[in-house]
């Protein structure tokens, strides 16, 4: 998301538009063998600055760019099926895609549904509040009102903390409210928010060190073995080979496997 700290609209103009336009219209029950045709990728398209929609309404990302590295070994074609965040995991259990490619972590819960590949990238979820703001430890959240992304693990922690949760379809809904003083901070993904202050020029800080240490990983639906082995073995080759490092990099500057 290239995002704009005016309006809620401008906000997400470049964002939501192009998702809406990127779904798939028509669904085909996805296969298990997919050494030959087109594989279709359930992602969500509002996560900057891994999968989001550029001011020329193109899908672009680290996910998006492991997606095609992975596609390209494989020997697959990809069709995007950009999904709201909060029906992304109903969508692969529905059979609207083969993957979900979305920077999604691999909890106990969401395995008991679906099957994940091994972690593509590790990361951590981080309070971000206003750069004035009196919380000083991350874990000190109770009666706090907090910004979440419905359906994450953000939520599960901010509510484990204690934390007056407020949920959003988007974390660009939540910067907005914390800009506006109508939260005291939000949880979310410690690079996608250092990405929306810099880009968005919100007045606002990382508080304290990362509160949850996750792993994402490719989800696909049960009893698929022949694709989760396929994923498994093209995202070993491209970490073998430098291109994982090169696209890490360019992302982020370092590598985040």
């Amino acid at each position: 998301m290239k995002i704009r700290s005016t309006t809620i609209a401008a906000l997400m103009a470049v964002l939501l538009v192009g998702s809406v336009a990127a779904c798939s219209s028509s669904v085909a029950a996805p296969t298990e063998d997919k050494a030959q045709g087109t594989l279709k990728v359930g992602i969500e398209g509002a996560y900057p600055p891994f999968n989001y929609y550029d001011k020329d309404n193109k899908l672009v990302g680290f996910d998006v760019d492991i997606t095609k590295a992975l596609a390209k070994d494989m020997g697959v074609k990809i069709e995007y099926v950009a999904t709201p965040w909060d029906s992304i995991l109903g969508g692969l259990l529905a059979k609207k895609y083969d993957i979900i490619i979305s920077s999604m972590a691999i909890t106990e819960e969401r395995k008991a549904k679906v099957d994940f590949t091994e972690p593509y990238y590790h990361t951590g979820s981080q309070l971000f509040a206003p750069t004035d703001t009196s919380i000083t430890d991350p874990e000190d959240l109770k009666g706090k009102k907090i910004g979440v992304a419905i359906g994450t693990t953000f939520e599960e922690k901010a509510r484990a903390l204690g934390a007056d949760v407020v949920t959003y379809k988007s974390d660009l809904l939540a910067f907005e409210d914390v800009k506006n003083g109508r939260l005291d901070g939000l949880l979310t993904d410690g690079p996608v928010g250092g990405n929306a202050i810099q880009v968005g020029g919100y007045d606002m800080k990382a508080v304290g060190t990362p509160l949850i240490d996750a792993a994402a990983g490719i989800a696909v639906n049960k009893n698929s073995a022949g694709l989760l082995k396929k994923l498994n073995a093209a995202i070993a080759k491209i970490q073998d080979d430098g291109t994982y490092l090169k696209i890490s990099t360019k992302w982020f500057g370092t590598d985040i496997r």
